[in-house]
């Protein structure tokens, strides 16, 4: 049960770890494993009478605190503070209590049944870590609704992990190889050093609305005529408003990483030779940058991230495993959205995917 173990781990430390990814990935579902999704959110709520049921699933209710508490501990690990960050959150949170609702559901049927004591043993290593990732002591025994959910993602678990022997999600050498080289940009030791080109268009000093809108028109409009020519030197050369770039065909030379301000600097150690960043804005005006060449970079051999393209696929083979397990559970499942107060009838369905 190793990886239950590391998922609540996860769960406790994730206000830290997590503090740089604030933003959404796509699809609404924040940036969370399906173990984090899964396994280690756990909606500690105390049964109440008066608590509104927002969906059933096969005739088992999730309630509306249920979904708020999970909501709430998925705004923690991702650090959501917007509010599109809110909504994508509240929506991630049902479908995925959802989707754990279909994982229990199959973990019955399929009578996966785990010790007391090892259910025990790991309702109070959650205790002990504590919901802030800080250490504290055991007030007691774990209490009923702590030892049901940690008995639910154990057997969630243990019901996977037989999947997963069962589809032999372990990549294979020849796998991590072609991995490597096809993604090679990933595994960058030291940039070296990056040329650039850019075509400009200026602004006098105390631009008015209408010169910036006319510099914001050209600029969009170079752009995607730049994307189309075959000689962005010419091009440039042509169209810059940056003379003594323009002369030169846009070129600025040659960069190390810390030399350009930052947000520069990111975007051209991130574009590939041959293609161009989006449009920068600044207080001169308009641009936008080619990458035209790099030299000095190094990359870590295969030896060094073996292991790490190892995890990766694995848990993409996981994943890929898990959606085709909770699209066929939710083929035959009966799931029903009850009209929460206050709010209009519900007319949405709730995607079975787990991401």
């Amino acid at each position: 049960m190793r990886r239950l173990a590391l998922a609540l781990l996860i769960l406790t430390i994730a206000a830290t770890l997590a503090s740089g990814t604030r933003a959404l990935a796509q699809r609404g579902q924040a940036n969370l494993s399906w173990q984090q999704r899964f396994l280690g959110i756990l909606p500690l709520v105390k049964p109440d009478p008066k608590d509104p049921v927002a969906v059933t699933v096969n005739g088992k209710p999730i309630t509306a605190a249920e979904i708020t508490d999970y909501a709430n501990t998925e705004k923690r690990m991702i650090n959501a503070t917007s509010t599109e960050e809110t909504k994508a959150v509240y929506r991630d949170a049902m479908e995925n209590l959802i989707n754990r609702q279909l994982l229990l559901q199959e973990a019955e049927k399929r009578k996966i049944a785990i010790p007391d004591a090892e259910v025990g043993q790991r309702a109070r290593e959650f205790q002990v870590a504590g919901a802030s990732g800080q250490s504290a002591p055991v007030s007691g025994a774990p209490d009923e609704i702590l030892m049901t959910q940690v008995r639910g993602s154990m057997e969630i678990e243990k019901m996977l992990e037989d999947d997963f022997r069962a589809n032999n999600v372990r990549p294979t050498d020849a796998q991590i190889k072609s991995y490597y080289e096809e993604h090679k940009d990933l595994f960058v030791k030291d940039p070296g050093e990056v040329q650039i080109a850019h075509l400009a268009v200026t602004l006098p000093p105390n631009p008015t609305d209408q010169q910036k809108k006319a510099a914001s028109d050209k600029i969009v409009r170079l752009y995607k005529e730049a994307q189309k020519t075959k000689d962005f030197a010419a091009f440039a050369k042509a169209n810059s408003e940056d003379a003594k770039s323009a002369a030169k065909g846009g070129d600025l030379g040659y960069f190390h990483p810390g030399q350009l301000p930052p947000v520069v600097d990111r975007m051209v150690f991130s574009t590939p030779v041959g293609h161009t960043t989006q449009i920068v804005e600044s207080n001169m005006g308009f641009s936008f940058i080619k990458v035209t060449a790099r030299r000095g970079e190094t990359i870590a051999p295969l030896s060094e991230v073996r292991a790490k393209i190892a995890m990766v696929l694995l848990d993409y083979n996981e994943e890929a495993v898990l959606k085709t397990l909770l699209k066929k559970l939710a083929k035959s499942a009966k799931i029903d959205f009850k009209t929460m107060p206050g709010q209009p009838k519900p007319g949405q369905t709730v995607s079975q995917q787990p991401g």
